[in-house]
């Protein structure tokens, strides 16, 4: 039944985020008819809502009525540590509920959602020509990236490289975070660019300005030269195997003689799947790949031979405390 209800839970946390009720309560606790005058949905109602999530531990219920936030419920304010604020709104986005909904329609041909419904192969080049899409996609991917920088920077020594070149890094979260933890290296970002539109801005303010470059350009057809270490999160996921090896040999062309690694930040499958809160989330993340960009999560032979294809040869598989791992590939 938790399974067959689950997007009423997700429906009740995009809602309370939409309204800003976790900020709201960050100071104090506060009645139900006090959040209500400041967000003006029904009173009643809207305490109806405060208890259901407080029945899944988000907020808590006072002895007198009022309302608190919970651990959980603090991972919804904007900017707290840890936030995952900017993913609630993305994956409770029409644009996605709708993906999924035609999921029966993935699973009987193979054709994504987004080319379906909306008569588009491309999820990306969707983002890219809708602002307000785009807009919430890149929020959420930037958190997404935020949170790994942590975690890929704890598992993986970058000191050795002098010139890491972030392959489609969207605005660069994870690129600054490798930097700020390693003060000799400098970075490239490259991404389309109206992704990268906002690089700048962020670079700058995390003092970064003058030792990274921001590139708008295709992972497709070509990516900077002279790079150290070939930096991939969450990009090749998103593709069939055939787009995968073109943006691995596109790295391996850019490496020319130089001894570079590649690194790629995704979730490794198992080869057999067993019930863990980790297998969900690669589950689940492989079936968001059919219904949105038509790529797939991959196990450790199937990267293996990607990388293979592309003139590269898989190293090793490195955990990290998040449900990605990091491959690392080099030439033979």
């Amino acid at each position: 039944m938790r399974l067959a209800t689950g997007y009423q839970a997700s429906r009740a946390l995009h809602l309370a985020a939409s309204l800003g009720l976790a900020d709201l309560l960050a100071g104090a606790p506060r009645s139900g008819d006090d959040l209500a005058a400041a967000t003006n949905p029904h009173a009643p109602s809207l305490r109806r809502l405060l208890r259901a999530l407080a029945a899944f531990g988000v907020f808590r219920e006072e002895e007198d009525g009022c309302f608190a936030l919970a651990p959980p419920g603090e991972c919804l304010r904007d900017g707290a540590p840890g936030s995952v604020r900017p993913l609630v709104p993305m994956w409770g986005h029409e644009d996605f509920r709708r993906t999924w909904d035609d999921l029966e329609h993935c699973a009987r041909t193979g054709e994504t959602a987004v080319e379906h419904l909306f008569g588009h192969g491309d999820t990306f080049a969707r983002y890219a020509a809708d602002p307000a899409l785009g807009a919430v996609s890149n929020a959420g991917m930037t958190a997404m990236s935020a949170m790994a920088a942590e975690a890929v920077v704890a598992a993986y020594d970058f000191a050795g490289f002098g010139t890491i070149v972030d392959v489609g890094g969207g605005q660069g979260r994870l690129l600054a975070g490798i930097l700020r933890a390693t003060p000799g290296a400098r970075g490239v970002l490259l991404d389309l660019p109206s992704v990268v539109e906002g690089a700048p801005r962020l670079l700058a303010g995390a003092g970064l300005g003058g030792r990274c470059a921001v590139v708008g350009g295709d992972v497709f057809a070509a990516v900077p030269e002279g790079g150290d270490l070939y930096l991939l999160k969450s990009v090749v996921h998103d593709w069939n195997d055939e787009r995968c090896v073109a943006v691995h040999g596109n790295c391996r062309r850019a490496m020319g003689d130089r001894p570079a690694r590649v690194l790629l930040v995704e979730r490794v499958f198992p080869e057999r799947m067993e019930p863990s809160p980790v297998a969900q989330s690669h589950a689940l993340g492989d079936l968001n790949m059919l219904v949105r960009a038509g790529g797939r999560e991959r196990s450790e032979g199937e990267f293996g031979g990607l990388l293979e294809a592309a003139g590269l040869r898989l190293l090793r598989v490195i955990p990290t405390t998040t449900p990605a791992s990091l491959v690392e590939a080099a030439p033979p």
